[in-house]
């Protein structure tokens, strides 16, 4: 058979159809989990990805698409896999729609990177997804700043555990200069080792990836990717708005968007030139950055740049940011009446 009808015959057999034959399929967001067959395992890790495909067990480092499951399951060779689900049923194939054409309008200025690069990385954070649910503590901890698992899944936050995505990758076969060049692989290893990581995600596939520390060994609390351009946060959430909320930090970002605010990440106090463009459309842009000295100077300077549109939205004295306002108990009341303090004060001067 050609690759193209072998391709045909991928299509037409969805993996979390083909396993939920076989597995209890339970769900997990966009991914779904099951109990591995291939080796004792007590609690489901066995992790099968619907947007790529594929299927993974974190227990016993196995995994592939449909045809490597039946092969491994059924003990059939590939041909036989192949002949078995080639049923030539009438119809069309569903054909994945390509990631060049998915990408040309989400890419971040200046950027250089393949489709090749955007598939590693929207895999590299499904596996890191499926892995932040083997950590119960960092659940817990995530819970405390106001994420359940609703928003775990909606931003497909994830854990990198320092050995999982090296071993998919391998098992894969995909090209580690790719992954290399994106950085999620240097040499001393996975980069965004032991690590919360929160993606950005436009379309279905992550563009961008930021790193949040776990122990205090980690001198750094945030690292991004470094081989690929720094994007702002929430363009999927806020690109059609005409009120956009503009905070610093990915947990404040993730806290406005789970409020129900169409709000922007800068990963940062400033806010880079080339990026102002994506504001053109925006009539009212609150600025709500840090309590602190560095966070008071940058608002200064973005509602002069943004100038009749802006309006700076003042946390109380006690509190540094969003997420921990997000904390305290009816937190997103007081933030609700800081917002109509700044529209009042903004009207006045404006």
């Amino acid at each position: 058979m050609t690759r193209d009808e072998i391709e045909e015959i991928r299509a037409n057999n969805r993996v979390e159809e083909i396993l939920a034959r076989y597995l209890e399929l339970r769900p997990g967001g966009r991914c779904l989990f099951a109990r591995c067959p291939f080796h004792e395992d007590r609690s489901p890790s066995l992790a099968v990805f619907p947007l790529t495909q594929t299927w993974w067990c974190f227990g016993c480092g196995i995994g592939g698409d449909i045809f490597a499951f039946l092969q491994r399951i059924e003990g059939l060779t590939f041909r036989e896999v192949v002949q078995r689900l080639d049923n030539k049923m009438p119809g069309t194939a569903r054909k994945p729609q390509a990631t060049s054409a998915r990408i040309a309008h989400l890419q971040p200025a200046a950027c250089n990177l393949s489709p090749e690069h955007f598939t590693l990385l929207t895999a590299a954070t499904e596996v890191y997804h499926a892995a932040l649910f083997t950590q119960p503590k960092l659940l817990a901890y995530l819970a405390q700043r106001g994420l359940d698992a609703e928003a775990i899944h909606r931003f497909r936050i994830g854990y990198a555990s320092g050995t999982d995505l090296a071993r998919y990758f391998r098992y894969r076969g995909w090209n580690p200069t790719l992954a290399e060049d994106l950085g999620l692989f240097n040499p001393y290893g996975e980069y965004f080792r032991e690590r919360i990581v929160i993606p950005e995600l436009r379309d279905g596939l992550a563009i961008y990836l930021v790193g949040r520390a776990t122990n205090n060994k980690q001198r750094a609390k945030y690292i991004g990717l470094p081989g690929a351009p720094k994007p702002l946060y929430g363009w999927s959430s806020a690109h059609l708005a005409t009120s956009v909320f503009l905070v610093e930090g990915p947990f404040d970002w993730l806290t406005l968007v789970n409020w129900g605010y169409a709000a922007r990440g800068l990963l940062g106090a400033y806010l880079k030139r080339e990026h102002e463009r994506e504001f053109e459309k925006v009539e009212r842009i609150y600025l709500v950055l840090d309590n602190d000295a560095e966070g008071n100077r940058a608002a200064k300077t973005l509602a002069a740049r943004f100038g009749s549109s802006a309006y700076t939205v003042t946390l109380t004295n006690n509190i540094k940011d969003v997420n921990e306002l997000a904390q305290r108990p009816n937190g997103r009341a007081i933030f609700e009446r800081l917002v109509q303090q700044s529209e009042s004060l903004g009207t006045r001067q404006n």
